[in-house]
């Protein structure tokens, strides 16, 4: 007789997005299980840690684990990027990456979600899931017997085989990323190091276990005019890595492990949420390399996507702004990750006319519009009097609130990426209706501090205006009328 799990999340996949989904459900209350393929720990590539992952894994509840992992600083990037002169980049104070081993941290992720009372199916096999009348049916190989998984709500957390398939849309060109580990004689400094090539970029660190992670980042379609094939990868592999410097990390590197391949191709998923289900991680969207962001990204689809699923699951009437928040957040998390790296490869002026590079640095997408005008002190916007720009409204904007989605008033204008609701945690719709009541007139900032004093204190409401200046989202009223 078949086994039978009822759940009422199941969670395809125990990489960092499913586990911290999982996680962070299963504190939310819900009853959550995990169907992840391999054991752990088993590698992974995707060892580097931005300074930016540690709020996440605050969030999480497992930064002293983490701290506690054996895994190495990020301190220093040797850059040879802009021309063939290296340069080193040394992280903020404070702001410190890091390069893991990605088995152990994968596995202390999927160990803290097992503390929480998440149930782990590992190694387990999830075949192809069916929707119910009551949700989610999903055959599972586990334990050599097949168990029948129920589940109310499903999360597709598998990687860019996305369980649950869907539409892909390309959000760059086409690219094969190249890699095997290294050791040598003598490492020779401990930076991570970064380098341009005519025809590819190269990405290169220590690891925790002591090798050296070596990758080259070239176009499919040089593989193809070359004719390489699985017999010639890994000398194609040593010849890229020839016209690095990356092995000047070592003296007398020898690979010390097979040449893997993987894509490394940006894209988004076309419906990333539904009622129902929820893609995760690199199911959802996969961005560049070059921010060796990924995992990060990857927990912050995880968290926003536990608030969604969340409100789907406990707030019915909150179910089109679960939806749209979450669609948004990944339209957004694309668009504004695809203008930063088409500008990086810009900056490669030794290489900017070749095929490779010219490729790379049109973004598919407009970035979101800086900072329009420069500072102005405080004190010379205590006296002028503003109004609100006309292309400035209010409207309605998903937001997480606590631990679920709502519809808030948010601040919209061509400029803005995206409207604003929240700044510094002060709503801004009851501020900037004062400023669109003031019409012709204008408001001075003490008139501005009278009305907005129940809100906001002076100095904070000080810089409230000073953003909005920045961004150019007021209209100064001169003393004879508009200006």
């Amino acid at each position: 007789m078949e086994a039978r799990l009822e759940t009422e999340v199941c969670v395809i996949g125990g990489g960092p997005a499913g586990a911290a989904l999982a996680l962070r459900l299963a504190r939310l209350g819900h009853e959550v299980c995990v169907v992840e393929r391999h054991a752990f720990p088993r590698p992974h590539v995707g060892e580097s840690l931005t300074p930016g992952v540690w709020p996440l894994l605050d969030a999480l509840g497992v930064v002293e684990s983490v701290r506690r992992g054996g895994f190495l600083p990020a301190l220093e990037a040797l850059v040879r990027w802009e021309d063939a002169s290296g340069r080193r980049v040394h992280g903020r104070s404070g702001a410190i990456g890091l390069l893991v081993d990605r088995g152990r941290f994968d596995a202390l992720l999927l160990g803290a979600a097992a503390s929480a009372g998440v149930r782990v199916l590992q190694p387990a096999v999830a075949q192809r899931p069916e929707r119910t009348s009551s949700g989610w049916a999903l055959p599972v190989l586990h334990e050599g017997r097949r168990l029948l998984v129920s589940a109310r709500f499903l999360a597709d957390a598998s990687g860019r085989t996305s369980c649950l398939g869907g539409r892909k849309l390309p959000v760059s060109a086409r690219t094969l990323a190249l890699y095997g580990y290294w050791r040598g004689e003598t490492p020779h400094g401990p930076e991570t190091r970064v380098e341009a090539g005519p025809d590819a970029w190269y990405w290169g660190a220590h690891l925790p276990d002591g090798t050296f992670n070596a990758m080259a980042f070239v176009d499919p379609e040089l593989l193809r005019e070359r004719g390489i094939g699985r017999r010639t990868l890994k000398s194609f592999y040593r010849e890229l890595l020839g016209r690095s410097g990356l092995l000047e990390a070592w003296t007398a590197p020898r690979l010390v492990s097979g040449v893997l391949a993987c894509d490394a191709t940006c894209y988004r998923d076309a419906v990333p949420i539904e009622e129902d289900c929820i893609k995760v991680g690199e199911a959802s969207f996969s961005i560049d390399p070059l921010s060796s962001s990924g995992v990060q990204k990857a927990l912050q689809t995880a968290l926003s996507g536990a608030v969604a699923v969340h409100t789907l699951l406990s707030r019915r009437g909150n179910a089109e702004a679960a939806l749209r928040y979450y669609t948004e957040d990944q339209r957004y998390s694309v668009e504004q990750h695809a203008a930063w790296a088409a500008g990086y490869y810009r900056e490669s002026r030794d290489y900017q006319e070749r095929p490779f590079w010219k490729r790379r640095a049109l973004a598919q997408t407009a970035p979101v519009s800086a900072e329009v005008r420069p500072p102005v002190a405080e004190d010379e916007l205590l006296h002028r009097r503003w109004r609100l720009a006309s292309e400035a409204a209010l409207v309605d904007t998903p937001c997480i609130v606590g631990d679920v989605i709502e519809l808030r008033r948010a601040l919209s204008h061509p400029r803005l990426g995206r409207p604003v609701a929240y700044l510094d945690g002060i709503e801004l719709a009851p501020l900037v209706e004062r400023l669109g009541e003031a019409s012709t007139e204008g408001l001075t900032m003490p008139q501005l501090a009278d009305t907005w004093a129940r809100q906001v204190p002076l100095r904070q409401g000080v810089a409230i205006m000073g953003w909005l200046y920045r961004q150019g989202l007021l209209t100064e009223v001169a003393a004879s009328g508009l200006r």
